[in-house]
C-alpha cells in the first residue's frame, strides 16, 4: 500500500474508530480500504483519482451481479473507497449514517446533485428526497445500460426501466412517474436532453384509492402490552408507539423529534413537519409524555444528539428512515397480530387510527386536518371511511321508496 493510500484508509479508520463503533466493524473497513488500495495498486495508481473511484465501484457493482459478493460488502467496499475520496478532497471525514445510496458514476451523481438542488426549491424537503431517491435509480439503470451521458438516452430506455420497476415495486409506481416527468422536465431545460416523455407517461385512469385500515382499539391494547419497557429498545419502542397513537404524529416527525421541541412546563411539541414545512402544536398526553420521559432518563444512551430517539449502539446518532417498519415489525411480532406484505398494518397506521379516532369523538374534518397537520382539509376525508359508526349516520333512510316489481315487456 503505497503512503498516501495508507494516510488515507489510515484517517477514515481513525474516524471510524471515533465514533466508538465495534471492533469487527472498524475490521472490516479495514479489509476494505485495503482492497481499494489493492485495486489502485494493480494500476499504478499511488493516488486516487476519481475516475479510480468510479471504475471501482462499477468493479464491485459488476462482481454483485455475477454472485461474487454479497450485497452489503458491495456497500461496505463502494463506501470505503467514498470515504477515502473525502478525506483526499477535503482533508476531513463527516461519518454519515444512513442507508448506501445508488452507485452512481461521477456525471451522473453531479446530475442527481443539480436536479434535487432545482427540486428542493420548487416541493418540500422530503418530496425533494422521494424525487432524489427515486431518480437515483433511474440513473443507476442508464449507467448499468451504458449510457454516459443523458444525451443518449432515448423513449426506449424510459420505457424499459418503467417495465423494469412495474414488476419490482408495483405500489410505488405513481412515484416512478411523478419522479421521472419532473426530472426530463429539469433536463428539458437544462438542455440536457430533448426526449419528451409526456405521453409515454400520460396517465389514462384515475388513480385507484385504497382504504387501507386502522388498528381497532383491542389490538392497539395488545401493541402497547406487548412491549417489553424494561430494555433500553423496549422503552424506546414504548415512547414512539405512543406517540404516535396519542399525537397522530408521521414516523418521519417522531424520528427527527428534538430535545429543544418539547416543552414539558406546557405538556406540548412544537415542531416544523417534514412532509408539509409547516409548524404545528400538539398538547402531550400524560401517557406519551411519562413514556417518552422514561426512555430520556433510563433508556436513551448519554450522546450529544439533538435527537429524543437515537441509536442504542454506536455512533448514538438519530433514526434511520427503516426505522419505523422495524419498530412495526417487532411489536405485531410481540402482540401476536398477523401482519402481510400490503395489509396496512404499517407504524402509519397509528396515524390513521389516531385521525379515525378524532372522527369517531365528533372532532369534524376541519379540525381533524388541524390537529394532525394536513395541508388540505379535503386530506382528513380518508378517516370518515374508516369510521363506520358515522358512516351509518351518512345513510339515507329507503322506508319512502315503494318498490313495485314489473315483468320485462
Amino acid at each position: 500500500m503505497g503512503s498516501m493510500m495508507s494516510g488515507l484508509a489510515d484517517a477514515v479508520l481513525g474516524v471510524a474508530e471515533g465514533m466508538g463503533l465495534s471492533g469487527d466493524t472498524v475490521a472490516r473497513y479495514r479489509r476494505c480500504c485495503e482492497a481499494v488500495a489493492e485495486f489502485c495498486d494493480q494500476r499504478g495508481l499511488d493516488g486516487l483519482p476519481v475516475a479510480a473511484v468510479d471504475e471501482f465501484v462499477a468493479c464491485q457493482q459488476e462482481r454483485e451481479r455475477h454472485g461474487e459478493i454479497g450485497r452489503n460488502w458491495r456497500s461496505s467496499l463502494v463506501r470505503s473507497a467514498r470515504m477515502m475520496l473525502e478525506v483526499r478532497e477535503t482533508g476531513g471525514l463527516v461519518w454519515r449514517v444512513m442507508s448506501p445510496g445508488p452507485d452512481l458514476s461521477e456525471y451522473s451523481r453531479d446530475v442527481l446533485g443539480q436536479f434535487a438542488a432545482a427540486a428542493g426549491l420548487q416541493v418540500s424537503a422530503r418530496s425533494a428526497r422521494l424525487l432524489a431517491r427515486e431518480v437515483g435509480h433511474f440513473l443507476v439503470y442508464l449507467d448499468r445500460a451504458g449510457r454516459g451521458d443523458l444525451s443518449a438516452v432515448t423513449v426506449d430506455d424510459v420505457r424499459g426501466f418503467m417495465v423494469e420497476m412495474a414488476s419490482r415495486r408495483p405500489a410505488g409506481i405513481g412515484n416512478v412517474v411523478w419522479s421521472l416527468k419532473r426530472f426530463f422536465a429539469f433536463l428539458n431545460a437544462a438542455g440536457l436532453s430533448d426526449v419528451r416523455i409526456d405521453r409515454l407517461l400520460a396517465r389514462v385512469a384515475p388513480r385507484r384509492v385504497r382504504a387501507l385500515p386502522a388498528f381497532t382499539r383491542e389490538e392497539i391494547g395488545r401493541l402497547v402490552q406487548g412491549i417489553e419497557t424494561d430494555t433500553p429498545c423496549g422503552k424506546r419502542d414504548y415512547a414512539m408507539v405512543l406517540l404516535a397513537v396519542w399525537t397522530g404524529l408521521r414516523c418521519c416527525d417522531i424520528v427527527a423529534l428534538r430535545l429543544e421541541e418539547i416543552d414539558w412546563r406546557r405538556d406540548e411539541i412544537r415542531l416544523v413537519q417534514a412532509k408539509t414545512s409547516q409548524p404545528l402544536v400538539l398538547p402531550l398526553s400524560a401517557a406519551a409524555g411519562n413514556a417518552v420521559a422514561e426512555w430520556i432518563l433510563h433508556g436513551r444512551p448519554d450522546c450529544d444528539a439533538p435527537e429524543v430517539f437515537v441509536r442504542l449502539k454506536a455512533p448514538f446518532v438519530k433514526l434511520g428512515t427503516s426505522a419505523g417498519s422495524t419498530l412495526m415489525r417487532r411489536c405485531l411480532t410481540q402482540a401476536g397480530i398477523e401482519h402481510t406484505a400490503g395489509d396496512g398494518k404499517s407504524f402509519h397506521a397509528l396515524r390513521r387510527t389516531a385521525g379515525t379516532r378524532l372522527i369517531e369523538s365528533g372532532a369534524g374534518q376541519p379540525l381533524t386536518a388541524q390537529i394532525l397537520g394536513h395541508g388540505r382539509i379535503n386530506s382528513a376525508g380518508r378517516y370518515f371511511a374508516l369510521a363506520s359508526e358515522q358512516l351509518r349516520q351518512c345513510c339515507l333512510p329507503l322506508q319512502q321508496f315503494t318498490c313495485v316489481k314489473e315483468e320485462l315487456r
